[in-house]
């Protein structure tokens, strides 16, 4: 554990990302595997690392820095291929079991018509990029990514201002995500389309990921207002995450219902759980202005 209030800014970041990357190391074969949630754990690991290289940029030269980040975000893509289509997969499921509840289902033979095209089609993409992803990881590029990694860490690039107080950097670099995070959710105005709101929960998840870095093990120098940014990086991200998945899931669904119709087949259900699709997203955004609210007091 690293709580030493004396702590300069560059043994602090440090230390987090090396903790970051043992885990994620520790779940690389087990996402090759295709173990329980292994692939989003690996994922969201590898967004812990970029998250921490972006929001404290500053303490390293820029160069190596940007390159890192540019190695990790192709991994990120690969696996966010695989990882799309296994939360595709989730929404399915419990909005077809809540539909059957519903009485949006009318009989067996629309619900095996919605599972054919929502759930078996798609668990048989999974295990086709799932293929792609474990392939991918076996060529030089994946390996050439671990040594950088390794070596960036063991000899970090600082920047000069690595060798002052961590606490006074780290908080200043901090409260800059926040207001960061603040500006993009301000440019909403109230709405936003789905691009818009992506990138406040992409910068509310930076925000969570660089407040956890510095306020858990093995690196705790803050204590309570920096983990209540964390907290409400992670309410946004969870907020917006949820939205973004029925959004999609209704894109999808309405595609499926096309390709349905073309076929000969009974479109309307698959119409059903779309509406019900973006009913829910919509109900997820009305929690979005007290969310923001409590942004708002805790960047000021």
């Amino acid at each position: 554990m690293v709580d030493e209030a004396d702590l300069d800014a560059g043994t602090a970041v440090v230390t987090a990302l090396r903790a970051v990357a043992d885990r994620m190391w520790e779940l690389e074969p087990a996402a090759r595997a295709d173990e329980p949630d292994a692939v989003h754990q690996l994922r969201t690991h590898v967004r812990r690392i970029r998250s921490l290289l972006g929001a404290y940029a500053p303490v390293f030269d820029a160069a190596p820095t940007i390159a890192l980040r540019r190695r990790f975000g192709a991994l990120g893509d690969e696996l966010g291929v695989v990882r799309d289509i296994e939360v595709r997969v989730q929404v399915a499921e419990r909005a077809l079991e809540a539909a059957v509840r519903d009485g949006l289902v009318e009989d067996d033979e629309q619900l095996e018509a919605v599972k054919t095209r929502l759930i078996d089609a798609e668990r048989r993409a999974y295990r086709l990029t799932h293929a792609r992803f474990v392939e991918r990881q076996g060529l030089p590029r994946a390996a050439a990514r671990r040594v950088e990694l390794a070596s960036f860490l063991d000899d970090p690039p600082f920047a000069p201002v690595a060798s002052r107080p961590g606490r006074k950097v780290l908080r200043k670099l901090i409260r800059k995500e926040a207001r960061r995070t603040l500006k993009r959710a301000d440019r909403l105005d109230g709405g936003g389309d789905t691009d818009r709101l992506h990138e406040v929960r992409k910068a509310g998840r930076r925000l969570r990921y660089a407040a956890e870095a510095v306020t858990t093990e093995p690196v705790e120098l803050f204590g309570t207002r920096i983990a209540a940014l964390a907290d409400v990086g992670d309410d946004l991200h969870d907020l917006l995450g949820d939205h973004r998945d029925e959004v999609l899931f209704a894109e999808h669904v309405r595609r499926a219902a096309a390709r349905a119709a073309h076929e000969g087949g009974a479109a309307l259900v698959f119409e059903r759980l779309a509406a019900e699709a973006d009913a829910r997203a919509a109900a997820h955004l009305g929690d979005l202005p007290d969310v923001v609210k409590t942004l708002r007091s805790l960047a000021d």
